[in-house]
Formats: C-alpha cells, sequence, structure tokens
C-alpha cells in the first residue's frame, strides 16, 4: 500500500509497532495516509467522514498490531481493518454501497477552459456514473470482490484475505460480477466493457 516502504520494511515497521513503538507508527501512519484517504473518499464522498474513518482505522491498527500474525502482507491487512470501517458507516447509513452516485466528486484537477476537454471530461464523468449504478446493482459481496481488484489491484488471495473467504470463492464472485454488470451496462445502451476502460484509465 506505501509506495515509499517495501513489503519487509512495512512488515518491520508492525512488528515494532506492536511493540508500542510510536516512531514506528507514525512511518505506518503517513505511509498510509495517501492511499486510505482515497479508498474512504471514493466510498462517501464526504470529506469529513474520511477524515473520521482513516482515523479510526489508524486507531485500530495501533491498538490491534499485536495480533498481526504475517500471514499476509501488512497492506492488505490494513485493507482489510478500512474495507469494514466503511462498510460499517455505509450501514449505519443505510446505504450498502461502496459508490456514491455524484459524479461531481470524479473530478480531478483544475477545471479546463477548453471545450473539447470540458466534453470529454463530461463524458467520462458521465460513463462513471454509469458504471457506479451498475456496481450498486451488485450483491455486496461481488461489488467488494470487483472493487478491490480494479481499484486496488488486489490479487485473489489477497482480496480473499480482506473478505474472509477463499481464493476460489473470490474468483466466482468476480466471474459472475462481470456477467451481471456486462449485462447491466448493455441495458443502459453501453458496450458492457466500461468498467475495464475506468479502470485502465483510457
Amino acid at each position: 500500500m506505501p509506495t515509499e516502504m517495501n513489503p519487509e520494511g512495512e512488515a518491520q515497521l508492525m512488528e515494532r509497532t506492536a511493540a508500542r513503538d510510536q516512531r514506528a507508527f507514525a512511518q505506518l501512519f503517513r505511509g498510509y495516509q495517501r492511499r486510505l484517504i482515497a479508498f474512504f473518499w471514493l466510498r462517501t464522498h464526504d470529506r469529513e467522514a474520511t477524515a473520521e474513518l482513516f482515523q479510526e482505522t489508524m486507531i485500530t491498527v495501533w491498538q490491534r498490531a499485536r495480533t498481526f500474525n504475517g500471514h499476509c502482507k501488512p497492506s492488505t491487512w490494513v485493507l482489510g481493518i478500512a474495507y469494514r470501517k466503511a462498510l460499517e458507516w455505509h450501514r449505519a447509513r443505510h446505504k450498502l454501497q461502496l459508490f456514491s452516485h455524484d459524479a461531481e466528486a470524479d473530478r480531478l484537477g483544475e477545471p479546463s477552459t477548453g471545450q473539447d476537454l470540458v466534453q470529454a471530461q463530461a463524458g467520462r464523468e458521465e460513463l462513471c456514473s454509469c458504471v457506479r449504478r451498475a456496481l450498486a446493482q451488485l450483491p455486496e459481496a461481488q461489488r467488494a470482490a470487483i472493487e478491490l481488484t480494479f481499484e486496488q489491484g488486489l490479487s485473489y488471495r489477497e482480496i480473499a484475505e480482506v473478505l474472509g473467504c477463499s481464493p476460489g470463492t473470490v474468483k466466482s464472485r468476480i466471474f459472475y460480477a462481470k456477467r451481471t454488470l456486462k449485462e447491466i451496462l448493455q441495458g443502459m445502451g453501453l458496450k458492457g466493457d466500461e468498467l475495464w476502460q475506468i479502470s485502465r484509465g483510457s
């Protein structure tokens, strides 16, 4: 997860954090901050909630670091905590979905004055909105598996660690999710492969 730490260094920091080394924890905190903030923002589109969820996640990491046994990468373990925090947030608000329907949250960078760029951005935002609506129609377990593979780039084994199931179950969920997504997107008048276009940044 943290780009500035290799897996070995990350594991050492987690071990030191388990021993209540505050400096090591501070390094983990900074290392995970950017990606976890992005992770929570995509699920809440709420700045206050994003900040709170990040803080809660890192507090849990500090409190439970001694329970990390090295069965997976530290980043996968932390992402599992973050995923459950996000899920609890949505359930508390009766929003069992991991994506918002607000296309405004997809706008990145400064506004462009070029008409072509504006039109291209508007088209991408509409596409993202359609994909989010399609994802929201998936069963929660399938949606989580799709999101973790396309958005976080996790392997089936890592996703299994996060979701608490077997890699085979993850593979099955992704297979059925892809098939259902294609049908939903085609029903919207799209080709059905838009999720893959977005994930590639095209």
